[in-house]
């Protein structure tokens, strides 16, 4: 892939991106054929031994190749959330070893890693990868955003750029595990458009590449800044938007990355009239 990243301003560290993406994936097949201990955070979602092994290897990996860069890493920042002051440094990497870890447990195919460095709190670089599928996302801002399926020989890949439909009638997906009233609530504001459900974070990719006009979370659902901050970047160099449910663009230096004010990511065409919509029927 180095012909591919050579002409980035950010070539060495989407090349890094690129090797521990792909090493952290084949931990984690070899996690999922051998199986792993399941437990619960204190906020109740599932983390797994597997999570904390990748995310051991990708902060040990990014402290060796860029010490003096922060971290803000899903697995670790639970472990200690007053850690390292992450949000006042100038360059911060901003990761989930592995996101859908339901997905990942329950032998489904849209679990993956999600890294991004962010410089003076906007994300710079990103990459996503899906393990099951051989499918990576990678974006750098003012670049583009390009989909890329990796073969047996991962120097050997077709590299797709990817842009938003200009749709203009809604076409959602909808997280698939993460089922609420909070969102029948959202999709009745909307009219009840048609949409498809999805687990894990990186179905924002899926409206970058022009599959759906737009995805939407509700304030009961919250999202994080590891789950976003790749996923946005692609998203919005694909041509798209992504904001809160208010229209806020999102703080990737806020002391607390969850966050709690929802989310919708969409193809731009139709961010004014959906957000129009949530705001305005009651």
């Amino acid at each position: 892939m180095q012909k591919v990243f050579a002409a980035s301003r950010y070539a060495q560290e989407l090349e890094f991106m690129y090797r521990v993406i792909l090493e952290a994936s084949k931990q984690l097949l070899a996690g999922r054929l051998a199986g792993t201990e399941v437990s619960y955070k204190a906020d109740s979602s599932i983390v797994t031994q597997i999570d904390h092994q990748v995310a051991a290897y990708l902060d040990g990996e990014i402290m060796q190749q860029f010490p003096g860069d922060a971290i803000l890493n899903e697995e670790t920042w639970h472990l200690n959330p007053e850690a390292a002051p992450w949000h006042e440094a100038a360059r911060c990497w901003i990761l989930d070893p592995l996101d859908s870890t339901s997905s990942f447990i329950r032998n489904g195919q849209h679990y993956g890693v999600i890294m991004a460095l962010a410089f003076e709190g906007r994300p710079e670089a990103g990459m996503t990868y899906k393990p099951e599928l051989g499918e990576i996302y990678f974006a750098v801002k003012g670049e583009g955003a390009y989909r890329a399926f990796v073969a047996s020989d991962p120097d050997l890949v077709q590299v797709m750029p990817v842009k938003v439909s200009q749709e203009g009638k809604p076409s959602l997906i909808t997280s698939h595990g993460r089922q609420s009233p909070g969102l029948n609530d959202l999709l009745r504001k909307l009219g009840n458009p048609p949409f498809h459900r999805m687990n894990g974070s990186l179905k924002i990719n899926e409206v970058a590449r022009g599959a759906y006009t737009a995805f939407i979370s509700p304030a009961q659902n919250p999202m994080c800044l590891w789950d976003l901050g790749a996923t946005q970047l692609i998203l919005e160099e694909a041509g798209g938007r992504l904001t809160d449910l208010n229209g806020e663009r999102l703080d990737f230096r806020s002391v607390n990355p969850v966050l709690s004010q929802g989310i919708i990511a969409s193809n731009g065409v139709t961010h004014a009239s959906l957000l129009d919509k949530l705001k305005n029927r009651g």
